[in-house]
């Protein structure tokens, strides 16, 4: 069921699915036995806008907000938590951009 996702939200889920079954899934195990960072598959999200889901599109990102994020940590957390966590942790670098971003406005709007 779709619960009335935009076009957007759709292609993000269904791209994040598609990710999930044929990369993340055929490697799991091996990522879990070996205990290795799945850096092939961050590269492979980085390569198709991932990692700047809720970036401003004014900073290269796609502008979208924290739902569109959810719906491919979702779709990543059904093939292994392990990867999905560490796409997940990648958002923690969005505290410090929006807090910069926030501070460069208020010195601009004290400038006028």
């Amino acid at each position: 069921m779709d619960y009335f996702l935009t076009e957007d939200q759709i292609m993000i889920r269904d791209l994040a699915r598609e990710i999930a079954e044929e990369k993340v899934m055929p490697v799991r195990a091996e990522l879990d036995e070996k205990e290795e960072f799945p850096w092939e598959i961050m590269k492979t999200l980085a390569q198709s806008d991932f990692m700047g889901i809720y970036i401003p599109e004014e900073y290269g990102g796609m502008g979208k907000g924290g739902f569109e994020f959810t719906l491919a940590v979702e779709e990543l957390s059904k093939a292994c938590l392990g990867v999905s966590t560490s796409y997940a942790a990648n958002a923690l670098g969005r505290i410090l951009f929006s807090f910069t971003a926030l501070m460069n406005r208020r010195k601009n709007i004290f400038r006028i």
